[in-house]
């Protein structure tokens, strides 16, 4: 335990001034930095001198003995602060200018200050591995409690003696060079995020470097260049450990897929959770490292999300190519393949939106990404839309063309293939709306592939049938999905089509069809016309030319107004 200065202020000399040291005692402290007695070293301070022998000591002999003081002083928290600083200010009065301007006597106030930083510095964990994220964050606190604790108890004394530029100096030295020993050691991801971040967070905080009562000494001393030179080696160690984190992370959930495909021969899509599982994994892992990043700056946030973006590219090279090979090599043949396209075409849609949201925040051009994600997109919808339509439109020819059928079986097959499909995910409106679409448009070109003559004797009124085969197919598909697009309003256009006898409201009505059903041609429209086998070739060339000049003059208004209304304006 301290021998030396006393904290008794109550203990005066004749002349008022604290004494250094209890009578009889030394300022030598068991074990502290002060015990050696070379010129190199501290010497001990013995029992402190009358005043006549103090007033009488020359320059070299005070800043000899006032090292010992220091050392004390630096070494160990026990020494009374106000005993110090009145030997300081002592030092200071006798001395002069010439106080602590030798550069010898400065060399061997450093050692001493290294000194004791050595002696309260923790000693770093051992090589770390992902199972020590405990220890490592355990040091760190140990380290800013030494500093911190360290600088606020020396800084008042020190700071008025104008020494406390080399404290501040050399805390930050040995802290730094601990921080270069572990970013060299064998960190994981999670390991040299935190060390970026405590650095960061806390060293730089107000707390350590930051508080008022040493920042601007801080500021004045402290080597930048030194913090600026780790953190760019810390950043880019962890943009190239995060880096490699998420390319295994990618690769690996694209594996795990390849590996159960080959076990259960494809994905089970009827369970949610598998049907959701990549896009998902993909969004979370991304997304998690870019909010990891962002705790520690906006800029390191942005460079991880460029990070994330060009692996998520790379990762969707492979991706596309595994699903096209997939789609052009016949596995899951027929109606069987419909929901493993479904879910491409939701993953396609998620990642689109990952893509986006990643390019767009780091200012970045995710345009490729988005490109390739589209492509498939466009592949797996159009392979879905074919698929699905093969035995949809075996059932509609059977629906035209054979007595005693009705639309029954296709609406059976219909819903049998809608059940597959899951309902809670972002692609099941866009493929119901694209399927919708496609099954008017079979029922359109079956119906012009068919007999009038005998649609007629089997039905008798054909626009009523259709219009009511119309609500029933918008039945089914709004089961599914009640925000749809009512696409059955074409046919009840042709309905109107084949039942009208009016030859302006015949010429209205095509001119509608054309207008608001881009899928539908003119090529269609004349056949149409042509199957109701009740107009004659004048009638059908009319009809055709003033719908065709009423269509094109439509298409050049800058904005769409009711068509009806305006024929009607038109004939007035």
């Amino acid at each position: 335990m301290l021998k030396g200065l006393s904290s008794r202020r109550s203990k005066r000399r004749g002349d008022g001034r604290e004494p250094l040291v209890g009578e009889g005692t030394s300022m030598t402290m068991e074990g502290s930095l002060s015990g050696a007695g070379s010129p190199g070293d501290t010497p001990p301070c013995t029992q402190e001198p009358p005043p006549s022998v103090l007033d009488h000591l020359s320059t070299e002999e005070w800043n000899y003995r006032i090292l010992a003081v220091l050392a004390e002083f630096l070494g160990s928290p026990g020494v009374d602060s106000l005993s110090v600083r009145d030997e300081l200010r002592r030092w200071k009065g006798r001395v002069g200018g010439e106080a602590g301007e030798s550069p010898d006597w400065l060399h061997q106030y450093q050692q001493q200050v290294e000194k004791a930083v050595r002696l309260h510095f923790p000693s770093p964990p051992p090589e770390c591995s992902p199972q020590q994220q405990p220890e490592l964050d355990t040091y760190l606190g140990q380290v800013k409690k030494v500093v911190q604790g360290e600088l606020l108890r020396l800084a008042p004394v020190l700071k008025e003696a104008g020494l406390l530029g080399t404290l501040i100096d050399r805390y930050h030295v040995h802290t730094m060079s601990q921080l270069e020993l572990l970013l060299q050691s064998n960190l994981n991801m999670d390991q040299i995020f935190s060390l970026l971040r405590w650095t960061l967070k806390t060293y730089l905080s107000s707390t350590v470097l930051g508080h008022p009562d040493v920042s601007a000494d801080v500021t004045a001393v402290m080597d930048m260049m030194l913090l600026a030179d780790w953190l760019m080696k810390a950043k880019t160690k962890a943009l190239q450990s995060a880096q490699e984190y998420v390319g295994g992370c990618l690769k690996r959930m694209l594996e795990r897929e390849e590996e159960e495909e080959e076990e259960a021969g494809s994905c089970d899509q009827s369970d949610e959770e598998a049907f959701i599982r990549l896009h998902l994994d993909i969004t979370q892992c991304l997304t998690g490292m870019v909010r990891k990043a962002g705790v520690i700056s906006p800029s390191f946030r942005k460079e991880t999300q460029m990070m994330c973006l060009f692996q998520l590219h790379t990762f969707l090279h492979r991706f596309t190519a595994r699903e096209k090979k997939r789609m052009t090599g016949g596995k899951g043949e027929g109606e069987e393949r419909i929901p493993h396209l479904f879910r491409t075409i939701n993953t396609c849609i998620e990642l689109r939106l990952l893509a986006m949201q990643l390019a767009s925040e780091a200012q970045a051009d995710g345009a490729a990404t988005v490109g390739l994600l589209e492509e498939l997109h466009t592949q797996a919808r159009q392979k879905l839309l074919d698929t699905a339509a093969h035995n949809l439109e075996v059932s509609l020819q059977t629906y035209f063309k054979r007595k005693n059928t009705h639309m029954g079986k296709m609406l059976s097959d219909l819903k049998l293939l809608l059940k597959k499909l899951p309902k809670e995910c972002g692609a099941h409106t866009v493929v119901m709306d694209a399927l919708y679409g496609q099954v008017v448009s079979l029922y359109l070109k079956q119906l012009l592939l068919s007999n009038h003559r005998h649609l007629e004797r089997r039905w008798g009124h054909i626009g009523q049938q259709i219009e009511g085969d119309a609500e029933e197919l918008h039945k089914v598909f709004s089961q599914q999905n009640k925000d749809l697009k009512k696409k059955s309003m074409l046919l009840l256009k042709v309905a109107d089509v084949l039942s009208l006898t009016d030859e302006d409201a015949l010429k209205l009505t095509c001119s509608v069809l054309l207008s608001d059903f881009p899928q539908v041609s003119r090529e269609q429209v004349k056949k149409l016309l042509r199957w109701r086998g009740d107009l004659s070739q004048r009638q059908v060339k009319a009809v055709l030319d003033t719908t065709s000049d009423m269509y094109d003059l439509f298409q050049q208004l800058p904005r769409r107004r009711p068509l009806t209304l305006w024929w009607c304006c038109a004939c007035i």
